[in-house]
C-alpha cells in the first residue's frame, strides 16, 4: 500500500483537482485507491458528493475524518479508520467497470478545530521546548492507516490543507511519497521552495526526536519520504505548447534541484469541473474531451511510474524520485 501526500504552501494550484483525478483514474484502471481530504475546506469531499448529501450523510452521521480524531483517546490504540470510510456511488458506478474501487474519508469544514487541539497538545506556541506528546500527535495519522491490512487498498492520497500545520506534518509522517502542485507563475515557485525548506526541516526535526527519545517510545522509524515532483498546472497553451511567456517559470521550477513532472495540465476550468449533474472529477465524466483525456491519462501514468507501479514494480523508481531531507533546509 503505497501513501502519497499531495501538499502545496498556497492555494488555487489545482492540488484538490490532482488528488481527484489521479485517485479516480488509478481506481478506474483496476485498481483499489482510498482518498483521505485533511482539507477543511473539503473541496477533495465535495468532487464526489454533494452538499447535502456530505452533511446528511457523512457529517451528521459523523463518517469523517474530523469525527475519527475526536473519537481518538489520550494512551489507546487509534479507532480503526474503515469505519469512518465511504464509497461514492456516482464514482463506483463507473470505475466497477473496470474492478477497481475508490474509497474516501471525508473532511469536515471543522476540521480546523482538530488543528487547534492539536497544535495546543504539542504546547502550543512553546512547541519547541517540550516533545512529551510529539509522537502522539505526528504518528496519529500513521497509525490509522496502519489499521487498515495492507492488501485493502494500492494507493493512498492525502489531500492536505494550503498550509504547513500540524495536519499536513502528520500526513507527511504518514506517507511514502510527495507530490507538490504549483502554477508557472513567481509567487507558486517560491511557495514551493518555502515548503522545501519546511519540508526539510521537520524530517530532521522528527528524526532527531526519535533519536533522542528512543529509550522512551518504542522503535520510531525514522522518516524517509520520497518527492515524486512538482506537477504545473494551470498552464497557459498556444499552438500545442505553453505560451512563451510561461517558459521562464517552468524552467525556473526545474532550476530548483526538484524533479518536475513532464506532464503538466493546462488552464481548463469548465473540463476540471467534471459532469455537470453528476458529483465526479473530470477523469470520470462522460462530458471528457480526447485532448483533457489525453492530458489527465499522461500525468497519471508518469505518476505511477515515478511510484514504481506502472507495471506493478514492488520498488519506487529511484532516478525518479528524490528522498526530502535536511539540505533542504538551506
Amino acid at each position: 500500500m503505497k501513501v502519497v501526500t499531495i501538499a502545496s504552501y498556497k492555494g488555487g494550484v489545482g492540488k484538490t483537482t490532482l488528488s481527484a483525478n489521479i485517485g479516480a483514474a488509478i481506481a478506474r484502471m483496476g485498481r483499489r485507491v482510498l482518498l483521505v481530504d485533511l482539507d477543511p475546506q473539503a473541496n477533495l469531499t465535495l468532487n464526489f458528493y454533494d452538499a447535502e448529501t456530505w452533511q446528511a450523510g457523512l457529517a451528521d452521521r459523523r463518517r469523517t475524518v474530523k469525527a475519527w480524531f475526536e473519537s481518538w483517546r489520550p494512551h489507546t490504540a487509534p479507532p480503526p479508520l474503515a469505519g469512518y470510510v465511504t464509497t461514492p456511488p456516482a464514482a463506483a458506478a463507473v470505475i466497477a467497470e473496470g474492478g477497481g474501487r475508490l474509497d474516501l474519508l471525508g473532511s469536515h469544514t471543522a476540521l480546523g478545530d482538530i488543528e487547534m487541539d492539536l497544535v495546543g497538545r504539542l504546547g502550543g506556541a512553546q512547541a519547541h521546548r517540550s516533545t512529551r506528546y510529539y509522537f502522539d500527535v505526528y504518528q496519529q495519522l500513521a497509525l490509522g492507516l496502519a489499521s487498515f491490512d495492507p492488501s485493502d487498498y494500492d494507493l493512498v492520497i492525502l489531500d492536505c490543507p494550503s498550509h504547513f500545520g500540524v495536519i499536513t506534518r502528520a500526513a507527511v509522517a504518514a506517507c511514502d511519497h510527495l507530490l507538490i502542485p504549483s502554477r508557472p507563475d513567481n509567487q507558486s515557485t517560491l511557495g514551493v521552495e518555502h515548503l522545501m525548506r519546511r519540508l526539510g526541516r521537520f524530517v530532521w526535526e522528527y528524526n532527531r526526536v526519535a533519536e533522542l527519545q528512543s529509550g522512551l517510545h518504542p522503535v520510531v522509524k525514522p522518516l524517509e519520504p520520497r518527492l515524486l515532483g512538482v506537477v504545473l498546472t494551470m498552464v497557459q497553451y498556444y499552438r500545442g505548447a505553453p505560451t512563451r511567456f510561461l517558459r521562464p517559470h517552468i524552467e525556473g521550477a526545474r532550476q530548483l534541484g526538484i524533479p518536475v513532472f513532464d506532464a503538466m495540465l493546462r488552464v481548463n476550468n469548465r473540463g476540471f469541473a467534471g459532469a455537470v449533474d453528476l458529483p465526479l472529477p473530470a477523469v470520470l465524466s462522460p462530458d471528457l474531451t480526447l485532448d483533457l483525456a489525453r492530458e489527465l491519462f499522461g500525468l497519471v501514468e508518469e505518476f505511477l511510474v515515478r511510484i514504481g507501479a506502472a507495471r506493478g514494480e514492488a520498488a519506487p523508481v529511484e532516478d525518479a524520485a528524490v528522498p526530502v531531507t535536511s539540505a533542504w533546509m538551506s
